[in-house]
């Protein structure tokens, strides 16, 4: 993976922080690279990667956020805010990581991304 553009690169970073689009670009961004690129493995890898673990984020926000529409979640509150930190940290990794033409992967859910 020596030869990796500075296309794919930049590919790869806006696939991670795709969040930082606002809105549901942390989904969108990642979604329609991942679509495009599928002959590019670099980028493919990356986009894989941030798409399943955006999607696991939201999907936890979703239900938590259920859950404190019921009142019975409240106390999660503080277990989403750590999902998200967490997701900010691994993020800026995994774009540091494509930026240097590495490949990333994140934790917890390796299983999800080696099944797609």
């Amino acid at each position: 993976m020596n030869d990796i553009t500075g296309e794919q690169k930049i590919l790869a970073i806006i696939a991670h922080l795709g969040y930082l689009l606002g809105g549901a670009g942390f989904i969108i961004a990642p979604l329609i690279i991942f679509i495009l690129k599928k002959g590019d493995p670099f980028v493919y890898d990356h986009a894989r990667q941030a798409l399943i673990s955006h999607l696991a984020v939201l999907v936890l926000s979703l239900a938590i956020s259920f859950l404190c529409f019921l009142l019975i979640g409240i106390l999660l509150l503080p277990v989403l805010a750590v999902v998200w930190i967490g997701l900010v940290i691994t993020s800026v990794i995994a774009a540091i990581k494509a930026l240097n033409g590495e490949l990333y992967r994140y934790p917890f859910i390796q299983e999800i991304v080696d099944k797609i």
